[in-house]
């Protein structure tokens, strides 16, 4: 026992330079090479008994720790094994809608991590002695209102589309106060998180033929914020070249439940320093303060802040060029939009008819529409109250008023108006402007497809009709936090159908840039502003004209600021 303990004593020391995932070389039996060292995942099954290899929690950037918390992201430190058979903890955050679908593996700001889920024969390690052609990758941005959300197979489980022979990454990066707070400064310069992001592409194009990837194939995906980060990155110097096509469900750059006006970005920054107890004017000794400041107590704040606004606090912010920064976003999304920034890009722009029902439940525990009673400025889309002067404010107070309650809003009317503004509207002008660009083709879609077995109602416990924001989600990625624990048949033949459908379309875009690759009887037209494909059922697409509400939709919002003056 004595002569064992020197040893074991040096073995302990041994194990915080290899703490949770780096062990041995024996122990790595399915494995990839990457610029960082020797990545250890593990076999695991896809639909269809597909085998897979699963590398989760793979750092692809030192963690952003100290000095480094508001920085734009430095590369991971080397080492030799890394063993990645488990996702590390989600960025800090406080999370008002996911609920049971996210299952957490705690919070930290060390959250920096990818997850690669790669078919098992792809992977180079499994054929030293061949050389195969590169597999097509989905990259996807994980949505939450900027604020909130992981890269986590709890709701982006891979399985489905891994079993297609395509590689699937999602990722983490830095949410809310952490990835958006902007002081406009090179200490605190804002837009961390979409940096986070252009930091994972870069990565992705440097370790695809690692995992059996091609990096000229990357397709960039998003749903809800994650969506409108991807379209932002379409539009954005700093991205070009790292994707070739990109997949937008309900979100875009240009959506309203977000303001990217600098105005907003020092409004939310003043209140949060409010809720911290930050009372300093010098921006030196702000900046300190919220570099020096545990995680927990700047966690706290941002809680009590979104707790007071509801869904969505900080947000990408248009940037002021900064010396050793990279600039994300150098104009408004709609200038960039009317200059042809991105138009190159091949889209996919989808959204569902009933988005906003997925809220409803925080809306209410909100006490939403007796705080607009009080504030009746809260029905006017946030994007708008930063780009109108405050006079204008009460013509556009009674224009929404006026189109979508008798006077006095309700939750319906608030749904309503939030599906439409937030969501319908941004996807139709998007194509819309698109199809005048005269570039790559854009796709629509709407999905109105009510499924027999909801994940989202029965995570939400509402009943309505149409589909909800992040239903179209659940055919495309697996949840497997609710899945998992159903009793008896997880999904229904219909589920199981429309599963089928959306990944289809999924990896014919990945594949030929179009949905229906061999499309000679055109059952999904390149769209020409005109046209949307409405998935109503597993296999069907109909294709319509904008119906005249839509029409009246577009003119709308389109008209809404311009005619604040005149009501």
């Amino acid at each position: 026992m004595t002569t064992l303990a020197p040893y074991m004593f040096a073995l302990l020391l041994l194990l915080p330079a290899c703490t949770g995932h780096v062990f041995p070389s024996e122990r790595c039996r399915v494995s990839a090479r990457i610029e960082s060292g020797t990545v250890c995942g593990v076999e695991r099954i896809a639909d269809g008994d597909v085998k897979y290899a699963s590398f989760r929690g793979v750092p692809y950037a030192k963690q952003p720790l100290g000095e480094l918390r508001f920085k734009e992201l430095e590369p991971a430190d080397k080492w030799d094994y890394y063993y990645a058979t488990d996702e590390g903890p989600v960025c800090y955050q406080h999370d008002v809608v996911y609920g049971r679908l996210m299952r957490p593996q705690g919070m930290s700001e060390s959250c920096i991590h990818a997850n690669i889920h790669v078919p098992m024969e792809a992977l180079p390690e499994q054929h030293p002695d061949v050389t195969l052609p590169g597999l097509p990758i989905l990259v996807f941005i994980h949505g939450g209102g900027f604020g909130f959300g992981s890269g986590d197979a709890d709701l982006h489980g891979p399985e489905y589309l891994v079993s297609k022979k395509v590689i699937v990454i999602t990722f983490n990066y830095r949410l809310n106060v952490f990835g958006f707070l902007s002081m406009n400064t090179t200490a605190i310069p804002g837009n961390a998180g979409l940096r986070d992001q252009v930091t994972l592409l870069r990565w992705v194009q440097r370790n695809a033929k690692a995992f059996g990837g091609d990096p000229r194939e990357v397709t960039l995906a998003g749903q809800s914020a994650g969506a409108a980060a991807a379209h932002l990155l379409s539009l954005s110097p700093a991205a070009e070249g790292l994707f070739r096509r990109a997949i937008l469900m309900s979100g875009t750059a240009t959506s309203s439940f977000f303001s990217s006006s600098p105005a907003y970005a020092q409004h939310i920054k003043n209140i949060y320093l409010q809720f911290l107890g930050i009372t300093s004017t010098d921006i030196e000794d702000i900046q300190r303060q919220l570099i020096e400041l545990p995680a927990e107590r700047l966690n706290d704040a941002n809680t009590k802040l979104i707790d007071q606004m509801g869904l969505v606090t900080f947000g990408p912010t248009v940037e002021s060029p900064l010396p050793g920064v990279t600039t994300i976003i150098d104009d408004d999304p709609e200038a960039l939009l009317s200059k042809g920034r991105g138009k190159n890009i091949p889209l996919i722009v989808g959204y569902t008819n009933s988005e906003c029902e997925t809220f409803r439940n925080r809306f209410e525990a909100f006490d939403l529409i007796t705080k607009i009673a009080s504030h009746n400025f809260l029905v006017v889309p946030p994007k708008l109250l930063f780009t109108t002067p405050p006079e204008s404010w009460s013509n556009l107070v009674s224009r929404m008023l006026g189109r979508y309650s008798d006077g006095r809003m309700n939750m319906d009317g608030f749904v309503k108006s939030c599906t439409e503004g937030f969501y319908e509207y941004p996807a139709l002008k998007l194509v819309q402007k698109r199809a005048e660009l005269d570039g790559a083709p854009v796709f629509l879609y709407q999905f109105t497809f009510e499924s027999p077995t909801s994940i989202i109602k029965e995570v939400t416990g509402l009943s309505y009709a149409g589909a909800a924001h992040i239903e179209d989600l659940t055919y495309v990625f697996k949840a497997n936090s609710v899945l998992e624990g159903r009793e008896g048949a997880p999904q229904s033949l219909e589920d199981l159908r429309m599963k089928n459908f959306m990944t289809d379309l999924f990896v014919q875009f990945m594949s030929c840039s179009k949905p229906i690759c061999d499309d000679k009887r055109s059952l999904w037209p390149e769209n020409n502003g005109d046209q949307i494909e409405v998935i109503e059922a597993p296999g069907v697409l109909r294709t319509n004209s904008r119906s005249m509400r839509q029409l009246e939709v577009v003119d709308f919002f389109d008209n809404l600021p311009s005619r604040v003056n005149v009501v």
